[in-house]
């Protein structure tokens, strides 16, 4: 019955993005507000992250994050030229990899992972700003 518990709330957490992609696209929200909303959860995430207690919390707001990152490689910011767009998506397709790599790690419980998988996610974050801000 355990084996069965962690199965379904695996299958939940990882179907819970499409769930709420359509949710955030709904909204309409704009380049900004996506990355807002991607930088409160990472904060949140970041203040927990040593707490193994908040794994599974953690592994929901990940996804939760996922969908604004999704959200935020389909529209394009004022910087980008034509020549950038590609490397814009690049730059955002390589922080979607390193949030499931991030989900994943929390559902594991391996904090050590995780917290080295938020560094990179913080590295990408910074080259992001620096070019496309």
């Amino acid at each position: 019955m355990k084996n069965f518990s962690k199965v379904l709330a695996l299958a939940i957490t990882l179907t819970l993005p499409l769930i709420s992609q359509v949710s955030a696209q709904d909204k309409g929200l704009s380049l900004k507000d996506n990355m807002k909303q991607s930088a409160i959860i990472l904060k949140q995430i970041t203040a927990s992250i040593n707490d193994a207690s908040k794994n599974q919390d953690n592994a929901a707001l990940v996804a939760k994050m996922s969908v604004f990152m999704e959200a935020a490689r389909l529209q394009s910011p004022d910087s980008v030229t034509n020549g950038s767009l590609a490397d814009y998506q690049a730059l955002l397709d390589q922080e979607i990899r390193n949030l499931k790599d991030l989900q994943s790690a929390f559902l594991k419980n391996d904090n050590a992972a995780a917290l080295s998988i938020l560094q990179k996610i913080t590295s990408v974050k910074k080259e992001g700003h620096d070019k496309y801000k």
